[in-house]
């Protein structure tokens, strides 16, 4: 529990940072697929545009949270050389690229001039793609034969069941908060069915993560010592996540506009499930050598 509380910063943007990533990318699809002026009303795809700040908000306090672990700004410097040759380094350089673009993307949708929908169209598909690569290099940064509890196809795949946990929630409150609605609530389905399928394979996958603790074991202690309480921790995940998907299945279905107090609490409660096993798997670090 102490290496997860030392690694607080890091539980948060390992959160944080993949759910709004992908959240973005949800919601720009409308801009995408639908940018044309004869399928998309000019001012829901203006509201849409703008509202892409909640899922770029979300993953940039996420990327500043886990600044704090340069120790000095001058040590970003360190962390760009090893770009392709250090996970770590892969991580926080893509996450730069893609705030960066995003948040110039969504800067210019205040613009006054003329839009020029196909460009704009473009831009907001590559965006999309920078904001998977980077849950991509969060998934893997994490893996490393150092740490036995970490090097498992568990760590990959739990990052990205997160993702895609957290991530459709996010985005069905930008699109509420937009006032952007699909005919038969299609779009809201969607990402409700996403999640629910991610959520489910989330609990099934940490259930068997549980279980294998006592194999990742060194010298010193195995991780189910380190953190006993894991198997705890997934049935309040699971709680949790499904109270989530209740709320969102209930603004998904509610005739109008449902109360945005739905999707926040929905969003909220499925990111805090997030954090709490984020945290379990710091708690879980455990070194081939002799020691934690």
């Amino acid at each position: 529990m102490e290496t997860a509380l030392n690694e607080i910063t890091l539980v948060l943007f390992t959160t944080l940072a993949p759910s709004g990533a992908l959240a973005y990318g949800i919601m720009a699809l409308p801009l995408i697929f639908q940018g044309g002026a004869e399928r998309l009303d000019p001012a829901v795809r203006q509201r849409l545009d703008q509202m892409l700040c909640l899922p770029l908000f979300v993953a940039m306090v996420g990327l500043v949270a886990s600044a704090t672990h340069l120790g000095s700004p001058a040590n970003a410097l360190y962390v760009v050389t090893g770009f392709g040759r250090s996970p770590l380094s892969n991580e926080v350089v893509c996450g730069a690229v893609f705030l960066g673009a995003a948040g110039l993307f969504w800067l210019t949708s205040f613009s006054e001039g003329p839009v020029r929908l196909p460009l704009r169209r473009g831009v907001a598909a590559v965006i999309s793609v920078l904001g998977l690569v980077f849950v991509g290099t969060i998934s893997l940064a994490y893996s490393s034969e150092a740490i036995i509890s970490w090097n498992t196809p568990f760590a990959p795949v739990s990052t990205w069941l997160n993702a895609l946990s957290g991530g459709p929630l996010l985005a069905v409150l930008g699109m509420r908060l937009a006032r952007f609605r699909t005919p038969s609530h299609r779009m809201g389905w969607a990402c409700l069915g996403v999640a629910a399928a991610a959520f489910v394979c989330s609990v099934v996958l940490y259930g068997v993560w549980c279980s294998a603790l006592p194999e990742f074991a060194n010298a010193v202690a195995s991780a189910d010592e380190l953190a006993p309480w894991f198997g705890i921790f997934v049935g309040v995940f699971a709680v949790m996540g499904a109270g989530a998907l209740g709320l969102c299945w209930k603004s998904v279905i509610w005739d109008g506009a449902a109360p945005v107090w739905m999707p926040v609490v929905a969003a909220a409660l499925m990111l805090c499930g997030i954090f709490l096993m984020r945290f379990q798997f710091y708690a879980i670090h455990l070194t081939a050598g002799l020691g934690v």
